[in-house]
């Protein structure tokens, strides 16, 4: 095996590391944790400040693994694991990018006008229903990203 090899194996798995571990710490400790010590309000505030750099992060690992999948693929010639795990890194890398932009700014734009409107007394339903959804596919997203990661442990 040559040192390029090597080099891009570990870089592989490091991303590999850092993307279950990312998504594990966030949604299993970070975000209850915050949930039952900050006020709704605070808690808000600090999401919105997580969440691009926990999408950013995210889609650097991605990066990391379709570089690395690439390198192998070139030195190795194409395999059935590696193809597999070019296929997760790429779709992992279009969740993560949507969830940063345009999901999230959606998702907070909305959050605000539904604030306002539960300020004054009335809330459009049609618009929380709107923001319910967007929330909901952001946890089927992270819940994909977190599946393929740990497929990826498989596959190394």
């Amino acid at each position: 095996m040559s040192l390029v090899e090597s080099i891009m194996e570990y870089l592989h798995a490091l991303v590999i590391a850092v993307l279950v571990g990312k998504v594990v710490l966030l949604s299993f400790v970070v975000a209850p944790i915050l949930a039952k010590q900050l006020a709704p309000e605070q808690f808000g505030k600090v999401v919105r400040q997580l969440f691009p750099a926990y999408y950013l992060l995210g889609m650097g690992a991605a990066a990391g693994g379709l570089l690395s999948v690439t390198v192998l693929l070139v030195f190795r010639g194409a395999s059935p694991a590696l193809s597999a795990a070019g296929v997760i890194w790429l779709t992992i890398f279009l969740a993560e990018s949507y969830c940063r932009s345009p999901l999230t700014p959606q998702s907070n734009a909305m959050r605000d006008q539904l604030k306002e409107q539960e300020a004054h007394g009335t809330v459009d339903p049609v618009l929380k229903a709107s923001w319910e959804r967007l929330h909901q596919r952001s946890l089927y997203l992270n819940s994909l990203v977190l599946l393929g990661g740990l497929c990826l442990v498989g596959l190394a």
